[in-house]
């Protein structure tokens, strides 16, 4: 692998996914990424602000979101925090 790659680096957060399981959160190299283990779904968000919502128990987002139909599951966009979501049907 090049030098000049970087892979995600876990971070000490984590969200509740909807499946009922806790997502590690992930520095990536512009922002960061939750991956839930149990379900497959992944949340995407660049404002290192909103880990403070973590800290201290909150939603990473507290936005009812309309989940749009895409390849293999669901996705949502709140454009108000800026994080994009995949949740996939089993």
């Amino acid at each position: 692998m090049p030098a000049n790659k970087r892979k995600k680096k876990v971070t000490e957060y984590s969200l509740d996914c909807s499946c009922g399981s806790k997502a590690a959160v992930f520095e990536l190299e512009k922002g960061y990424m939750a991956h839930c283990p149990n379900c497959g779904a992944v949340t995407f968000f660049d404002n290192p602000l909103l880990l403070q919502r973590l800290r201290f128990g909150g939603k990473l987002c507290p936005h009812e979101l309309e989940k749009k139909p895409c390849r293999g599951g669901h996705t949502t966009w709140c454009p108000t925090c800026r994080i994009r979501s995949f949740i996939y049907d089993n």
